[in-house]
């Protein structure tokens, strides 16, 4: 049977969560850690955004501040999420090369996900996968999941939810007033539940823990080792939590549009017009900040709680729509060349409805 390492890294700093799978991956890549499962909890609060989402607009940043809440951007997509010590992290981290492994984004999900489900069931709560990255029970989510690429290595990421600060989750979030505010908490606790709300009370983490193991062991078919990080991989690790805490991480999305989020709050008459416009898809929420100039893209900024691979290319897309017409067949046929060329996975959101809000930006 296959061997997997399996590390439990058990309570952890709180950066320290999201660093060790991209950490774990990176040296997956490079051939030198074997294919990889790991469970692991924050020791204190902290906010995770999705890759591809603008800080400011996503969370009140001062707020986190105040409480000391470190607010982390993570290298999977996904929304902006308060995560604790109520939460059990699992993480796979496996080479693309294994036959384990599909091939899409989406069937990846579904695939590693088995394992989660399994276990919520095993525990008596009637969970089950809800495409794209969701676990569900009567219609309410108990588990987020993320997935992304690192280099020839995928991770997979989502959490077992004890229980979870519902309060603490709707404080985070930025929104327009307290009575908007009021409507997200009522909306949050309908749609969201946890182990507790189900049951009533908590089974013991340890027995999940071993629960959540033998099912990964079972729905993949192979056999985890219990191991630990090597040096390298601690190493690393430490040097991407020093990353993670930077102004120009947290930033990274805004600090390539600088000049496009500027112009945001102006006016400008004539030639040239900047636009915003929002959609929800199946995939995620799709918000896009454009200039335009004679009816031709100047700068866009292209941002959301979405699933993009290879992740570090929707950068190029935002720079291969630049003098690009504002028409949506125009728009389309250049996105859709785009996504062919580099291969580009963008689970429930399509070509057509990327256009479809670029175009609605421009005409604002």
């Amino acid at each position: 049977m296959e061997v997997w390492r399996f590390i439990d890294l058990g309570e952890m700093p709180p950066v320290q969560t999201q660093a060790v799978y991209h950490a774990v991956a990176s040296k997956v890549d490079e051939g030198a850690s074997p294919d990889t499962i790991i469970f692991c909890t924050p020791k204190t609060p902290l906010v995770c955004i999705g890759y591809h989402q603008e800080a400011e607009v996503e969370v009140d940043l001062e707020y986190c501040r105040m409480k000391n809440i470190p607010v982390v951007r993570r290298i999977l997509g996904g929304g902006a999420v308060y995560l604790d010590s109520g939460q059990l992290f699992y993480q796979i981290v496996a080479s693309k090369n294994n036959p384990k492994v599909p091939g899409t984004i989406q069937q990846i999900f579904q695939r590693f996900l088995e394992a989660p489900v399994k276990t919520y069931n095993d525990i008596g709560i009637p969970a089950s996968y809800r495409p794209i990255n969701d676990i569900e029970v009567g219609g309410r989510k108990i588990s987020g999941n993320g997935a992304t690429e690192v280099g020839g290595a995928i991770v997979l990421t989502g959490n077992i939810i004890f229980d979870f600060n519902f309060d603490e989750m709707v404080k985070i979030l930025r929104v327009p007033n307290e009575k908007f505010r009021d409507k997200v908490s009522k909306t949050l606790r309908e749609r969201l539940t946890t182990i507790r709300k189900e049951l009533g009370e908590s089974p013991s983490r340890e027995d999940v823990k071993e629960l959540l193991k033998r099912n990964y062991e079972y729905t993949l078919g192979v056999e985890l080792v219990g191991g630990d990080l090597t040096g390298e991989e601690k190493s690393l690790m430490e040097s991407l939590s020093e990353k993670y805490q930077t102004r120009e991480w947290l930033h990274i999305v805004e600090n390539d549009h600088m000049d496009l989020i500027q112009k945001r709050s102006l006016k400008i008459s004539g030639r040239t017009v900047v636009g915003e416009a929002v959609k929800k898809t199946e995939g995620g929420l799709l918000r896009v900040l454009v200039e335009t100039r004679d009816m031709k893209i100047e700068d866009i900024m292209i941002t959301g709680d979405f699933f993009f691979t290879p992740r570090d290319h929707l950068h190029l897309l935002e720079r291969s729509l630049r003098g690009v017409d504002v028409e949506k067949r125009t728009l389309t046929d250049n996105i859709r060349g785009f996504f062919e060329m580099y291969k580009v996975n963008t689970p429930g959101m399509t070509v057509e409805e990327i256009a479809e809000v670029i175009l609605s930006a421009s005409l604002r």
